[in-house]
């Protein structure tokens, strides 16, 4: 029996041995195979970033995540589109995706943002955080989604004289491809709007809409002329003041070349008066013309509450025949 006995162990020893064997192997591939790939996509990132049409500078540049996931790290990051006049500039980059899912990736990106465009715009924004997601398939991204908290910023235009200051609790928004299409989504929580010394009143807004052959904006971002030429359907573009006070608009829609809007527009709202009053109070200059358009919405819906039909051509807005004001090209 003691023969057979350490026959026995001395089998059981081998393939421990072996077992132990094979996964230090496997260890020490799947080492080299990480830092290889991570090697090859820092190459990778430094070509495209130095190939692109677009100059993206991406400070400190690394590559991290070993063992499970991986993920590029920036200290800064600048872009400059020489095309479009446009720069703009970010705090630090980081981004992670799983070794076994590299084509979902999360992004955490830190303020301040400074954006210009030439000659005389000017975008600054800071954030307590902002995250984004990519889902990427063998054609390119396919989905990406931006969630922000505490975004706040100045938008200035014209030297100077236009200055609008915004600040919004929480901010989502959800980008997919839909066949040639794009389904885009929008939601601001908590939305404060300041122009000049005007505060508009404290709202949350929803944007859930198509447009038509922008699939590939996801890829290469919208064209120069944006939102010029496009066209599309908005499911549902709602802002609601509160104490049930809001509009909601859906319908179809089309911009020209020359930035004019046409389309056929459901106008749904929620205590006209209230509405009215608060767009007086934000916009004194214009509260003639907005108590005009409410009476006339309230004397053809018979209440405080409203649902009409609107009608744009060529950037003015008719409310049956009736036109109610112009819309300045986009």
């Amino acid at each position: 029996m003691t023969p057979m006995n350490g026959a026995t162990g001395g089998t059981s020893a081998r393939k421990v041995w072996i077992l132990a064997l094979a996964i230090a192997a496997f260890l020490a591939l799947y080492t080299v195979a990480w830092f290889f790939g991570a090697d090859r996509l820092k190459g990778y990132v430094r070509h495209r970033l130095s190939d692109a049409s677009v100059a993206v500078a991406c400070t400190g540049l690394e590559v991290r995540g070993f063992p499970f996931r991986i993920g590029v790290f920036c200290d800064a990051v600048g872009i400059d589109d020489k095309r479009t006049g446009t720069s703009a500039s970010f705090g630090a980059l980081r981004s992670a995706a799983q070794v076994y899912r590299p084509g979902h990736a999360v992004m955490e990106l830190d303020g301040p943002a400074l954006v210009r465009v030439s000659p005389d715009i000017a975008l600054t924004a800071d954030w307590n955080l902002m995250q984004a997601s990519a889902v990427a398939g063998t054609v390119g991204l396919e989905r990406a989604s931006i969630a922000s908290n505490g975004l706040k910023g100045t938008f200035t235009a014209d030297m100077g004289e236009t200055k609008l200051a915004f600040l919004a609790r929480h901010g989502e928004t959800h980008l997919r491809a839909n066949g040639e299409a794009l389904d885009a989504a929008l939601s601001l929580d908590g939305l404060e709007l300041t122009a000049a010394d005007t505060v508009v009143p404290k709202a949350d807004v929803i944007v859930d809409m198509t447009i038509a052959d922008a699939a590939g904006w996801l890829q290469d971002g919208p064209p120069i002329n944006a939102p010029r030429r496009t066209k599309g359907d908005i499911r549902n573009l709602r802002v609601d003041f509160g104490n049930g006070n809001s509009a909601a608009v859906s319908g179809n829609f089309a911009i020209d070349d020359e930035g004019l809007l046409s389309g056929k527009f459901q106008l749904e709202i929620s205590g006209i008066d209230a509405l009215r009053d608060a767009v007086a109070q934000a916009f004194p200059e214009i509260a003639d013309t907005a108590s005009s358009i409410a009476d006339t919405i309230r004397g053809l819906s018979g209440g405080k509450n409203a649902r009409v039909k609107l009608r744009a051509n060529d950037g003015v807005l008719y409310l049956g025949l009736i036109p109610i004001a112009t819309i300045a090209a986009l």
